[in-house]
């Protein structure tokens, strides 16, 4: 179904990209359908920074910004492919729903951009994406750009400066604002409480995979649009393989699941781990590793507010996995020493966590110019600890355990938008003793 309108935030991020360079071109392209076997078309996904932009859903596309105005070139309206792919907007109606001044045929983008670099000073367009190779695109564009300087005259000297704008844009979307917040926040509730579904269905002799169909459903039938990214369903030892996407084999009395899934709801994602005992109870070893876990999830979570930097987070978080390593005998000597060496990334080889929105990993930097970024209200970030134990011999061999949460920045702390998954051992066992009766 086509859509009828859009937030009235995606016209803000146009201005608000054109105000950091009144004198700017800023060219961005949407993704392009991708077929299978030279026929089948995988299901699209739009750019994430194009959608950030436009909320625009079909491929192909292209939006320019210059002079303030938003310039949206689209696919001609084609009856006959519309009887394989369904309705296009065409440019009256992408006029209209999408909210720009002025929408064009993307066959005529070329000459139409040159016309649009008049007077510009600088242009914004990421060269080198694999699309972009793939159709000559980055040759064209400045093709494109070294006519208009030509046009432009012999009072203009040099070349126009090309930039990324990924950067920027990466800085606008690293803080959501409400219509954002409220999509993650729907995601996330939809997950966390496909999490506890999971925790009262799952039973041995189950494949990951059909515990990962479980999750699905759950998340399409209460309002998910998507997965957010390709699940891990790791039971056992599968667990302690970081990202184990194989999801086929068979769950096990005495075997952890570690379930790392999250849905989409208009493209933004929730992203969560639990980590639960397929039997009703956790072993006395499972038990000790996921305490500690637990431990240093809620030690981050009560530190996470305006003003703290995520490589503080981190920090913390290797320090805190470096004690319970110590005191579970895995390490030995002193703890200053164990985390200079980083001795814990045997067992904690990956970071405390990383942003969240229109991507898992969303964009925004950590650090700039030498400078740690710190947390401001509005930005999400996951809170996602583990250990992990691969090595024979260890009486800990064979568990991974992870517990991720999605935490968003208020004024004051943060707020667990992940908090209807229950994190306590007895809550847990409560739910696994539900599914084993």
């Amino acid at each position: 179904m086509l859509k009828t309108t859009i937030t009235a935030e995606c016209k803000k991020r146009r201005q608000a990209l054109m105000d950091s360079d009144p004198d700017g071109c800023f060219i961005f392209f949407g993704a392009v359908e991708v077929l299978r076997n030279h026929d089948v078309p995988y299901r699209f996904r739009q750019n994430s920074d194009f959608y950030y932009l436009t909320e625009y859903d079909e491929p192909g596309a292209i939006l320019v910004l210059v002079k303030g105005m938003s310039h949206l070139f689209v696919q001609e309206r084609d009856p006959d492919r519309e009887i394989w792919d369904g309705e296009r907007y065409g440019v009256e109606r992408a006029k209209l729903v999408f909210d720009v001044d002025a929408t064009h045929l993307t066959r005529d983008f070329y000459p139409k951009l040159e016309e649009l670099l008049t007077d510009a000073k600088r242009v914004y367009y990421r060269f080198g994406e694999e699309q972009a190779r793939i159709a000559g695109r980055d040759d064209k564009i400045l093709a494109t750009i070294h006519k208009a300087i030509r046009f432009q005259g012999s009072g203009r000297h040099g070349a126009i400066p090309i930039h990324d704008p990924t950067p920027m844009v990466g800085a606008l979307r690293l803080v959501k604002d409400e219509t954002e917040i409220a999509l993650i926040r729907k995601a996330c509730s939809i997950s966390a409480r496909a999490h506890v579904q999971l925790m009262k269905r799952v039973k041995a002799g189950m494949s990951e995979f059909e515990a990962a169909a479980e999750f699905q459903y759950f998340i399409y039938k209460n309002g998910c649009t998507d997965m957010g990214y390709d699940p891990i369903f790791a039971g056992g030892h599968n667990a302690t393989t970081l990202h184990y996407m194989r999801n086929n084999d068979t769950l096990k009395h005495g075997d952890l699941l570690l379930v790392d899934a999250g849905g989409e709801v208009g493209l933004y994602t929730a992203d969560i781990t639990s980590t639960f005992p397929v039997s009703s109870t956790f072993s006395p070893e499972q038990r000790k590793i996921y305490e500690k876990v637990l431990e240093i999830s809620r030690t981050i979570t009560a530190m996470a507010k305006p003003g703290v930097s995520y490589r503080e987070l981190h920090t913390r978080s290797a320090e805190l996995a470096t004690e319970a390593l110590l005191s579970l005998g895995v390490l030995t000597g002193d703890l200053r020493e164990n985390v200079i060496q980083v001795n814990y990334r045997k067992y904690y080889p990956h970071g405390l966590g990383h942003y969240l929105g229109l991507d898992v990993h969303d964009t925004g930097v950590y650090h700039e110019r030498g400078v740690d970024v710190v947390l401001k209200p509005g930005m999400i970030l996951t809170n996602e600890p583990g250990l992990y134990f691969r090595e024979r011999g260890n009486p800990y061999f064979g568990i991974g355990v992870r517990i991720e949460d999605d935490l968003l920045i208020t004024d004051q702390g943060c707020e667990v938008l992940t908090r209807e998954l229950p994190r306590d051992i007895d809550a847990i066992e409560q739910l696994r003793t539900i599914a084993n009766t």
